[in-house]
């Protein structure tokens, strides 16, 4: 009877001081999730600058013109949706004054007269009218297949914009009938004739 007794007061004790070193060791938090919650952020960081690359950037495509010869090509470039130069106007608005202002390069030229100015656009379903200053039909120089060039490089840039299939152009407000002595379409689909590799 004393054994068992003694066993118990050992055994009570054993508990008792196995109770109060557990609770005399102050708690903290594991190791693993602030690390867990640090890689969250940086996963979440990365993610967010993953979507706004894919989701915040609109290509577009600008074309210029040889120098000798009537043929047309393109180049590919990009903004951010949020740019400050998308705030006031549409991407076509956009593209057609990026088109107007673009440098040559090398053997390729600009051949939209300087002047130039875009006055409107609109679009209504899949059409865009475009109206240009009459700068552009004025001081219009080479030959009525250069003058067709440069209307593919305005038409062909704007097909390529999403929304787009067809494009009416506009010198100040009316078709023209003719500019440089090419008579003017009523409606322009992309143009294919101006490709080297047509």
């Amino acid at each position: 009877m004393l054994k068992k007794s003694g066993f118990l007061i050992l055994l009570g004790l054993a508990l008792v001081f196995s109770t109060a070193c557990r609770r005399s060791i102050p708690e903290e938090s594991p190791v693993g999730p602030p690390q867990t919650v640090e890689n969250d952020v940086s996963e979440e960081a990365e993610t967010d600058s993953l979507e706004a690359e894919s989701v915040e950037r609109v290509y577009y495509v600008l074309y210029l013109k040889h120098r000798d010869q009537p043929y047309i090509f393109s180049d590919t470039y990009s903004i951010r949706e949020d740019a400050p130069e998308l705030e006031d106007r549409s991407l076509a608005a956009f593209v057609v004054e990026q088109l107007i202002n673009q440098q040559g390069m090398g053997e390729l030229v600009n051949p939209i007269p300087p002047e130039t100015q875009l006055l409107s656009i609109l679009q209504d379903g899949r059409s865009t009218t475009v109206n240009l200053s009459s700068d552009f039909s004025d001081n219009m120089t080479g030959s009525i297949e250069d003058t067709e060039a440069t209307i593919a490089m305005l038409v062909n840039s704007l097909i390529t914009l999403p929304g787009i299939d067809r494009v009416i152009l506009q010198i100040e407000g009316e078709i023209p009938a003719e500019i440089n002595g090419l008579a003017v379409r009523g409606v322009y689909e992309f143009v294919t004739d101006y490709y080297p590799d047509k």
